[in-house]
């Protein structure tokens, strides 16, 4: 049996792998090393559309989805959303497909939330900040 990243959406069940002809698709798409694309798919949408969809068309599956934009799109219609969640499925993809181990996946997922936890909140002491130089009608 293949190893594969099992995603269940909507009563369909998909297989996600990014064997090697998938990672020299993405390769060539973007110039760049494949573990690079897998890592900034997480913040760009077209990146992590072009991971999904090289990681859903590998030889002997039988994905009833085969375009990675609309695999994308279900899954924000089935309540995905998130740096944290889309990068974490591309760290599974990328820990199944042999380009990482799962430790290494875990540990970026990890890195991931700390990050983005620490931008937001960087974002709200900036808008208490603002919040306290402002009088009842604005700023003073």
């Amino acid at each position: 049996m293949k190893r594969s990243y099992t995603l269940k959406l909507d009563g369909e069940q998909v297989q996600l792998r990014l064997t090697v002809a998938g990672q020299r698709t993405l390769r060539k798409k973007y110039q760049e090393d494949t573990l690079q694309t897998v890592l900034e798919a997480a913040a760009d949408g077209e990146k992590m559309a072009a991971v999904l969809d090289a990681a859903l068309n590998w030889a002997g599956n039988d994905n009833p989805i085969r375009d990675g934009e609309e695999l994308y799109d279900r899954l924000v219609d089935e309540g995905w959303s998130g740096q944290t969640r889309f990068g974490g499925l591309a760290f599974d993809i990328a820990a199944e497909s042999g380009l990482i181990s799962p430790e290494q996946a875990e540990q970026l997922k990890a890195s991931m939330e700390q990050a983005v936890e620490q931008a937001f909140q960087l974002l709200n002491e900036e808008s208490d900040d603002d919040e306290d130089q402002d009088g009842p009608f604005g700023r003073d």
